[in-house]
């Protein structure tokens, strides 16, 4: 009963009086409940804090209820008494809602409620509602305590878990709790699971949101799920089709449009047995060209069973019959490895396909898997990465019980094979399954590294491979497989010696499937991955002109720094007693390093070698303030000689150059260093971003009096920055993304209130359109400093020409945040506009009464 009346009020939005609230969760002897449910939550005290692991447990509790059916919390009972009246701290709602809404960048539909009783205690009740058609599910938009950003939560029997592929029909097709194992399944067809693991689907979570979010909130009626071979759109592809047509019958297509079947046909040519190793042709493909597809859509679809009429019917009449399906049914269509036939130049109707669903009477959506990006519609294209932390270690788990082989162990799991499958699903299953018949991983992988690996090789790689449109982005590849570190534009154009245009276009036709590109720093840097590379390598000896390359990038590679054994040495010594990890070292530690490396005995080779050089640089850096000429001298003479420091070394440096307290150019040139840099690796250069942005900040603090106008520029570019920074750690989900948007947010206060408080307020809304202009950051930080900027600007006494000018740029930044992309909140970027519109009027007002002439009073 209880659970029922629960049920009742999360599906009304109400809640009851209060008898039945007391009587529905207390047991007879007056006491409340001590088991909790799916749909309720008993907490002693209403959260204090909006910041702490209590609030962030709070907020999850709301997600997790609003992911799937509603849900109460009571707040007020004891957790061991049972007895209500616990709550002593006071409500305040709008302060609660205000910070769980920058939370989850949206507020869920909560109504909260107090109740009185004497004998059974006082209790204040939140009845959280499931969330609205057209709203995804919520999750945290940054990290609250122990509880990270972007993690998908729901409620499993009386706890919140991280959500799994068990939950996805209450997650995202709103089943109903109660009506799971009874869900009626939608019209249509799909084929068996085309995935070798079928007994249950792995992670993948992000991928799917977007798909259902795509499915109920976008007025666009087809998606492209775009990713290299192996990485499992297929799977993910089905897994989806799968969903809606199992559990679809709550879910409401964009337009409050009810599905009436799923359809999932696919253009694969060809197969991979896992077990075997081996390709093999696909029997009964779906379709070859866009004939065959209508054909399927159409039998498939219930149209009609006459396979005679179909096969004779011309592509026309095809099309008609199309148009009318689509008028009077609401279809999710999935078309599975579009890319066979356009890679070979064969029209599969898509243009056909797309204006039918935008022009029918009903509402369908197209999902197509391909390998390349679409670069025609870019903007609604979903991309499946590699298998991130959680899903890799769940999906090997799921590899060894499939193939009933030992587990790896933990050091092979996250090094070798993470490194060599590229945590791509299909590589990962085949080196599993070579450890069947192979006496231990490492001999699975070197089997795979051979011939056994090469058709699953040629599966991932071969048909991109072939449709490439010449020799040369082939040549472009082999070069990139003779280096051990990434190359530069230059590097490359230095080797193929062509001209840079052709070399742009060949890397633009390989870049999506091939290349992998660390645009971090100041140059892009190519490389290969490692599953690449050996593809690469197994096919480079059959391309003309490979043998010239082969000795030209062998003359390239020539010069390479190769420090000797006894410079090697010395450096362990150092290591051992200055570690590179502690900031400060010990006085006399310190001293008995620097004497090893200023023994006058040293011979030239190995005072001369720019890793002694760096070696000796990095001990001075120890000794603070004093030695910092000896450290810019050693460093130095590293860098002519084209030498890349250890980026440990660099750091040390760097503090050294802070702490000194000067802010010249030193700490700037050694960020520069780094994001300039071939052997430095992207966390690494995310890291010098923010530290050449807070050294900007510090140059400027110094200079905004006797120079202002060079320190708006170094407030400027820092901002910029770390705004670039917030958005490669956001990315990334690295943790570091907290500290990097409260450093953007405060630059963004200091530049922006240094030129609203001037003669030239407009200024402000300047930078701001160039920051909302450059797509390599986000500006979501910046939303405090423009509402405070706003305001000061409203304080200040401005003439009607500065009035104008103010207006003038208000309207282009609006237009320019509007259709911009670098925003990863919706609810942050609407906010920021819609204040930005309010400014603009607030200025018209105060023009209009400048513009009224003076009320002359005659006597």
């Amino acid at each position: 009963m209880k659970s029922e009346n629960i049920s009742r009020w999360c599906a009304s939005g109400n809640l009851p009086e209060t008898d039945e609230l007391y009587s529905s969760l207390t047991k007879e002897d007056g006491l409340f409940d001590d088991a909790e449910g799916v749909q309720w939550d008993f907490k002693e005290a209403w959260p204090f804090s909006q910041s702490d692991d209590y609030f962030g447990g709070i907020a999850r509790l709301v997600c997790a209820f609003a992911n799937a059916n509603g849900g109460i919390i009571v707040f007020g009972v004891h957790d061991k008494k049972r007895s209500g009246g616990h709550n002593k701290v006071q409500l305040n709602v709008d302060r609660f809602n205000s910070a769980l809404k920058q939370l989850l960048g949206s507020l869920p539909v909560m109504t909260l409620k107090s109740y009185f009783d004497d004998e059974m205690g006082n209790v204040d009740v939140l009845l959280v509602q499931c969330r609205p058609h057209g709203t995804p599910p919520y999750r945290f938009c940054k990290q609250v305590g122990k509880y990270k950003a972007g993690t998908l939560w729901v409620r499993v029997g009386h706890e919140v878990r991280l959500a799994e592929p068990g939950h996805y029909p209450v997650l995202f097709c709103r089943a109903r709790l109660s009506d799971i194992t009874d869900a009626a399944s939608l019209d249509g067809s799909i084929p068996p699971s085309p995935a070798t693991l079928k007994q249950r689907f792995v992670g993948r979570t992000e991928v799917l949101d977007r798909l259902f979010h795509w499915l109920e909130a976008s007025d666009e009626p087809r998606t492209f799920l775009h990713g290299k071979g192996g990485s499992g759109k297929t799977t993910i592809a089905y897994e989806f089709a799968r969903l809606v047509k199992d559990y679809g019958d709550n879910l409401r297509v964009y337009g409050d449009e009810q599905f009436d079947g799923v359809i999932f046909v696919s253009a694969k040519e060809k197969s991979l047995l896992v077990t075997e190793a081996r390709i093999v042709e696909t029997e009964n493909r779906d379709f070859s060209n866009e004939k065959e597809l209508l054909y399927s859509i159409l039998y498939y679809g219930g149209w009609t069973r006459d396979e005679q009429y179909l096969a004779a019917a011309s592509v026309e009449q095809l099309r008609a019959d199309a148009k009318e399906y689509f008028n009077l049914n609401s279809v999710l269509l999935v078309i599975d490895d579009v890319d066979t036939l356009t890679t070979k130049g064969v029209d599969p109707g898509s243009d056909f396909l797309y204006r039918t669903l935008c022009r029918a009477d009903r509402n369908s959506k197209v999902v197509y898997t391909l390998r390349n990006a679409p670069s025609q519609s870019l903007i609604n294209a979903i991309e499946v990465p590699g298998l991130n932390d959680d899903d890799y270690t769940n999906f090997v788990e799921e590899c060894v019980e499939h193939f009933r082989v030992a587990p790896p162990t933990p050091e092979f799991q996250e090094r070798k094979l993470s490194e060599i499958s590229e945590r791509r699903p299909l590589v990962i299953e085949s080196v599993v399954a070579l450890r069947r018949t192979a006496g231990s991983y490492d001999q699975a992988v070197e089997l795979f590294q051979q011939q056994t690996g090469d058709a699953i090789r040629d599966y991932v790689f071969l048909r991109e491979w072939d449709a490439l449109p010449s020799n040369a982005p082939r040549l472009l590849l082999a070069a990139l497989s003779e280096f051990n570190e990434p190359a530069s534009f230059s590097d490359l154009q230095s080797i193929l010696q062509y001209e840079p245009s052709n070399i742009r276009d060949w890397i633009g036709a390989v870049r999506e499937m091939f290349l992998q590109i660390d645009e971090v720093g100041s140059n892009a840097l190519y490389a290969l991955a490692p599953l690449t590379k050996a593809f690469v390598k197994s096919k480079r000896s059959q391309l003309v002109g490979y043998g010239l390359l082969h000795e030209r990038v062998r003359a390239f590679r020539r010069h390479v720094a190769v420090s000797n054994p006894r410079v090697a040495s010395i450096a362990t010594q150092v290591e051992r007693l200055l570690p590179a990890r502690y900031q400060t070292h010990q006085p006399d530690r310190a001293n008995e390093a620097y004497r090893l490396v200023s023994d006058k005995n040293l011979p030239p080779f190995v005072t001369e070698d720019p890793f002694f050089k760096t070696i000796f640089g990095y001990v001075c850096t120890c000794f603070g303030q004093s030695r910092l000429p000896e450290v810019r001298a050693a460093f130095e003479y590293a860098f002519n000689m084209k030498f890349e420091p250890e980026y440990r070394y660099l750091r040390a440096w760097f503090h050294a150059e802070r702490g000194s307290g000067v802010n010249d150019d030193w700490c700037l040139r050694i960020s520069d260093f780094v994001l300039q840099g071939k052997r430095y690796e992207e966390r690494e250069k995310m890291e010098m971003i923010g530290r050449k942005a807070t050294s900007l900040y510090a140059r400027a603090q110094e200079r905004l009096i006797t120079d202002s106008s060079d320190a708006l520029k170094d407030l400027a570019e820092a901002l910029r920055l770390h705004l670039r920074a917030y958005r490669l750690y956001c990315v990334a989900a690295d943790i570091r993304a907290e500290n990097s948007e409260r450093y953007g947010r405060n630059t963004g206060f200091q530049l922006f209130n240094t030129l609203a408080r001037s003669t030239v307020p407009w200024e402000f809304l300047e930078v701001l359109e160039g920051l909302a202009r450059i797509t390599d950051g986000y500006i979501d930080p910046l939303e405090d400093p423009v509402n405070e900027a706003i305001e000061h600007v409203l304080r200040n006494s401005l003439k009607l020409e500065a009035l104008s000018r103010t207006r003038q740029r208000t309207r282009t930044v609006v237009d320019v945040l509007t259709n911009g992309s670098n925003w990863l909140s919706s609810s942050v970027k609407e906010r920021v506009t819609s204040r930005l519109k309010r400014f603009d009027k607030e200025l018209e007002e105060r023009a209009k009464t400048l513009r009224q002439p003076a009320v002359v009073v005659s006597r």
